[in-house]
């Protein structure tokens, strides 16, 4: 600049001012890419310009640019803006979801100016965002160390079934070839509906074999007869005689079938449940050999089973509560970038009319002046 005649000065400060105050007019329109051509025009004139620095950092943000909008946040002279390069550098790290660093940036604006709305509300998103932050590592501890001794508390009861089940000869791995076959006689409505409903059943009948009473690898045709059988045994229509309360629990063991049917009517899933099951029993005959073959095999491998099921489902109701709680965040996220959009409407409406007010008072004063004169 030293060299530049006092003509050149003067254009070139035309120029920047010019391409500030129309990237100021486009950002108020809310045209953020063309505020950004214009403050870019403006900062090859003055790279290291402050104001333009800021104005360019918030239209990258708006147009959803955030590594650029940090870039020139990080680069704007603090001892030139003071606090807004603070906010600037503060609203660009949290947008990247750098919470920590920009609460510290958001405090710092609070330090000079306690009643600062931007950096309120920033600090307060970021101490909420770093608390949730903080409650995911600790599930995520907490899912690091449960051990299998951790959820044997979890699956006593699942265990206890299991070791009643083989001693009633209610396990699928031990099913005769009658049963196989379908020739063993289902019984009445009622003794299926206990077997089906007994102690524990919400964790044995996770095993959809176990339900409909076949050994796991049955084929497509097998599942299909034992499920109609079933079926024409517990449906609800076919219950005559029996009271309110019987009939509402042989509707509760129907729908067990028919949960058991649709989760083998897929091939994959069909396939899940038999990997499961040979895991079961994979390790179920480890545990047996390492108790030093106490008690029966079977026994052994039926609480094995048991326990797989039950850990699978475990696993997946917490991925689901993982998935809900990841979803409320991108809804109550969106909520706030709504309001927050909302309120920039609302101010940028009110500047508009307080704009047009104070010309339409300017031009009255103008045409009063007139009159006056003349």
């Amino acid at each position: 600049m030293a060299d530049n005649s006092p003509q050149e000065t003067e254009d070139w400060t035309l120029q920047l001012n010019a391409n500030k105050s129309l990237g100021d007019d486009a950002f108020r329109r809310g045209h953020y890419d063309e505020a950004i051509q214009h403050y870019t025009t403006a900062l090859s004139l003055d790279p290291t310009h402050a104001a333009l620095l800021s104005n360019r950092s918030a239209a990258y943000l708006k147009a959803g640019h955030k590594s650029k909008a940090l870039h020139d946040a990080q680069q704007i002279d603090v001892t030139v803006l003071g606090i807004k390069a603070y906010s600037r550098l503060g609203a660009a790290l949290q947008s990247l979801g750098r919470y920590e660093p920009a609460l510290k940036e958001w405090q710092r604006v609070l330090e000079k100016d306690p009643q600062n709305v931007a950096a309120v509300q920033g600090k307060e998103v970021c101490e909420r965002e770093l608390e949730k932050l903080k409650e995911e590592e600790k599930s995520k501890n907490v899912e690091k160390e449960c051990s299998d001794d951790d959820l044997d508390d979890f699956f006593n009861d699942v265990q206890e079934a299991a070791e009643q089940a083989v001693k009633q000869q209610f396990v699928p791995e031990t099913l005769t070839d009658a049963i196989r076959n379908h020739k063993k006689d289902l019984g009445t409505a009622k003794e299926q509906t206990e077997r089906l409903l007994g102690p524990n059943y919400q964790w044995r009948n996770l095993n959809p074999f176990f339900v409909l009473d076949l050994a796991h690898d049955s084929n497509e045709e097998e599942i299909s007869r034992r499920f109609k059988a079933l079926s024409l045994l517990l449906h609800p229509d076919k219950q005559h005689g029996v009271s309110d309360g019987e009939r509402e629990r042989i509707q509760q063991a129907y729908d067990e079938v028919l949960q058991a049917k649709t989760k083998l009517q897929d091939e994959n899933k069909r396939k899940h449940v038999r990997n499961l099951i040979d895991e079961g029993n994979r390790q179920g005959k480890l545990d047996w050999e390492a108790s030093g073959k106490q008690g029966s095999l079977e026994e052994a491998k039926s609480k094995a089973v048991q326990k797989i099921f039950a850990t699978a489902e475990y696993n997946r109701r917490q991925a689901e509560q993982r998935m809900r709680n990841h979803e409320k965040r991108e809804r109550e996220q969106e909520e706030e970038a709504l309001q927050k959009e909302k309120k920039e409407r609302e101010f940028n409406a009110k500047w508009s009319e307080t704009n047009r007010q104070e010309n339409r008072v300017g031009n009255w004063r103008d045409f009063a002046n007139k009159k006056r004169k003349t």
